[in-house]
């Protein structure tokens, strides 16, 4: 029976359930998808799963790399490697032998020609051989070049070489006679295809530019690419040109070749590129400095060039190379193309838009090439050559990547959308574990589920969670949705402050300081500490003030709850804490000096996650002030007996703090210093004795001013006769 499921919500990677705390992990696009692995399994253009098309090993050369294919009119299949220059021949049949091996070490080219030889282009000291179906070989053409990066017949017959590092083009005829019939001005002519008209068609490097070459061998530059190198060119029955463009692919060429063989140092700045080479020789082995390629942007791009329309970007990569392309065309012309991530294979069509056809798990797939017989592919890491069906494979399975909960999560139900016709199956399991990368330590894959509409992830908490669908027949996966309510995080209260207000009293309302002061000071300040004497201004008389506490704090929780805060107090030796608020949705409340009374307090902030979670998961954390001192009242002064001198003496004590200055004026006069009768101000209770011997004979007003620690005044006076 055909399943089907209707999702009427719009599908998000993560979706977040407000109130409940539970929220959703779903892959339902192209883009969610691509990051996970495929064994057998292609992702369309839809973003949907499938079973992909089957790959089968034709041979496989157990040699390092396989650079270059080669199809001749019998079906016979050629195909060239690295780093021991052979090359190999398999039969229509499927039976695969090594049909011959190169002085030199590198097979970058191959072409079968019309007079039923083989075409062989070497490197380094590149020459092109000439070798019958027997393994028989002779020296077709030696232009002098280091490297035979293309090989290509036109329509005439003649043999079209690509060479570096001169960046030269050669035609040769039948007889091997050629000459240079291109010269680029480039480093190399790393690419070579006939468009539709019968012109050659020359990718180059070290500037990534695409000619067209005419019969009399003058070009005309069709593309300037921003990428150091075009590395493959094809051309679909429509004229449209398809280019794969690189940057640092020469680099990835060359450092398979082993030490000692490598070809060019390449520097890249800007878009623009500059090549430099180091060689010597040693013995008949010429050396050359190991590549470094630096450049600007993307790594690698796809584009079209269409007859009177403008380039088009097709796709472009920071992270991938293309090292193989071929064109399709009939009712979807478009391209194929092979990268070096996970030896994937994509497709795009007409329409732009991209399907990623297999992912083989090869570190590279370096060529590939098509012919009546189908797609084949080459990979390196490990010579093989292998066949791209057109059908699809029996299964496939596909493992997303690990998804990271930020925390322990529990896990809901898991449903998915797709289509499973007669004989097609959709099976999903899952795994987790609290590492990043899938270890032993994680669980083991669970049973199938099967149930569209949604099953219970039977597998334990955890912070990280995988799946994996198994697709086999025509079945498609369109979007997985799995719940899961993470474990909830505690709330952090990081610090509680204590500042003085004054605002007016026609604004109580207000949490902002006013310029306006008091005739007597309310002075906030840590326990112990030794606060600076404040002078207290004169009250305004044209607006009365409210002096106010503010308790400020900073709380926050990592997973974004909306906190609540409860505010509370408790005096010096008390033992219970006094609520003030405890619905504060803010980080700050104000509050009336006046409602405490002069002490010692400590202020508690407890916050609390409960408005975004149940009562039985909801969690809280709090944080108390440093002690702080509430003194609003100024000390007390009195005047004692006179000294047996006549000196004028005053006693000053304060309820809850120290003395910290005292001055004396005589006639309204200039303020001086006095100390107290011990030396030092550092207690609530001083004595103080004036100097007066030096008044003149006659009445004087003396006045002796007196600040507590948090710079409360008071004043005292005598009338001296």
């Amino acid at each position: 029976m055909r399943c089907l499921a209707i999702f009427l919500a719009t599908f998000v990677q993560v979706a977040v359930l407000p109130g409940a705390g539970t929220r959703s992990w779903e892959l339902s696009r192209y883009g969610d998808f691509l990051a996970g692995t495929f064994q057998n399994v292609a992702l369309d253009r839809e973003g949907s799963l499938r079973v992909a098309p089957s790959l089968d090993t034709v041979h496989d050369s157990e040699q390092a790399v396989l650079w270059s294919i080669a199809w001749a009119a019998d079906g016979t299949v050629y195909f060239g490697t690295g780093h021991q220059g052979a090359v190999f021949k398999v039969s229509p049949d499927g039976q695969g032998e090594q049909l011959w091996k190169a002085p030199e070490i590198e097979v970058f080219a191959l072409a079968a020609g019309p007079d039923g030889f083989l075409y062989v282009g070497t490197s380094p000291e590149g020459k092109v051989y000439k070798v019958s179906s027997d393994g028989e070989s002779e020296v077709f053409f030696d232009p002098g070049e280091k490297y035979i990066w293309s090989l290509l017949f036109d329509s005439k017959g003649h043999l079209i070489v690509g060479t570096g590092d001169g960046g030269k083009v050669y035609r040769v005829g039948t007889d091997g006679k050629g000459a240079a019939w291109f010269e680029s001005g480039q480093r190399h002519v790393m690419s070579l295809a006939l468009d539709s008209s019968g012109h050659v068609l020359a990718g180059t490097d070290p500037e990534g530019i695409l000619y067209r070459v005419a019969e009399d061998g003058t070009a005309f530059g069709l593309f300037d690419s921003d990428l150091p190198e075009i590395r493959s060119v094809a051309v679909t029955g429509d004229g449209s040109i398809y280019f794969a463009a690189m940057g640092g692919g020469m680099d990835r060429l060359l450092q398979a070749i082993p030490a000692g063989q490598a070809v060019m140092s390449v520097q890249v700045a800007g878009g623009a590129a500059t090549s430099t080479a180091a060689t010597t020789r040693v013995g008949s082995t010429v050396s050359y400095a190991q590549p470094q390629v630096t450049y600007a942007g993307e790594r690698a791009a796809l584009m079209r060039l269409r007859d009177g329309q403008a380039v088009e970007k097709l796709w472009s990569s920071n992270e991938e190379n293309i090292l193989g392309l071929v064109v399709r065309d009939g009712t979807d012309p478009g391209a194929l193309f092979a990268t070096d991530q996970e030896g994937r294979i994509y497709a795009t069509g007409k329409d732009r838009q991209l399907s990623l056809i297999s992912q083989t798990g090869r570190a590279q797939m370096t060529v590939l090439s098509q012919s009546g017989d189908g797609i084949l592919v080459g990979s390196a890491h490990g010579g093989a050559l292998y066949r791209l069906g057109e059908a699809a494979a029996d299964s496939g399975h596909y493992d997303s990547v690990p998804f990271d909960t930020s925390g322990v999560s529990r896990w809901g139900r898991l449903s998915w959308r797709g289509d499973a016709l007669e004989g097609a199956a959709i099976e999903i399991q899952t795994r987790s574990g609290n590492t990043y990368r899938p270890d032993t330590t994680w669980s083991g894959w669970s049973d199938p589920l099967d149930a569209m509409a949604g099953s219970p992830v039977p597998s334990p908490p955890a912070r990280f969670l995988q799946w994996r669908v198994t697709l086999k027949g025509t079945a498609r996966l369109d979007s997985l949705r799995v719940h899961y309510l993470p474990q909830n995080s505690a709330p952090v209260v990081k610090s509680v402050n204590i500042v003085p207000e004054t605002v007016k009293a026609s604004d109580s309302s207000s949490s902002q300081s006013s310029s306006t002061s008091n005739s007597y000071s309310i002075t906030v300040s840590a326990s112990g500490s030794s606060s600076a004497p404040r002078q207290t201004g004169q009250q305004s008389t044209a607006t009365t003030s409210l002096r106010k506490l503010a308790i400020v704090w900073s709380a926050e929780d990592p997973d974004g709850d909306k906190l609540r805060a409860e505010v509370s107090f408790r005096g010096e030796g008390e033992t219970n804490w006094k609520t003030i608020r405890d619905d504060v949705s803010g980080s700050r409340l104000s509050i009336e000096s006046d409602t405490l009374a002069d002490g010692h307090y400590e202020f508690r902030v407890k916050v609390d996650d409960g408005q975004a979670n149940s009562p039985e998961r909801a969690l809280e954390a709090e944080r108390i002030s440093r002690p702080v001192l509430v003194d609003q009242t100024p000390p007390r002064v009195r005047q004692l007996p006179d000294g047996s001198g006549g000196e004028l003496r005053f006693e000053v004590e304060d309820e809850v703090s120290e003395i910290r200055s005292a001055e004396f004026s005589v006639d309204a006069g200039d303020w001086g210093p006095v100390l107290s009768d011990d030396g030092i101000l550092d207690s609530r209770q001083e004595t103080f004795t004036l100097p007066l011997e030096d008044l003149e004979p006659g009445e004087h007003l003396v006045v002796l001013r007196v600040r507590d620690r948090v710079g409360n005044a008071a004043l005292a006076k005598s009338l001296r006769p």
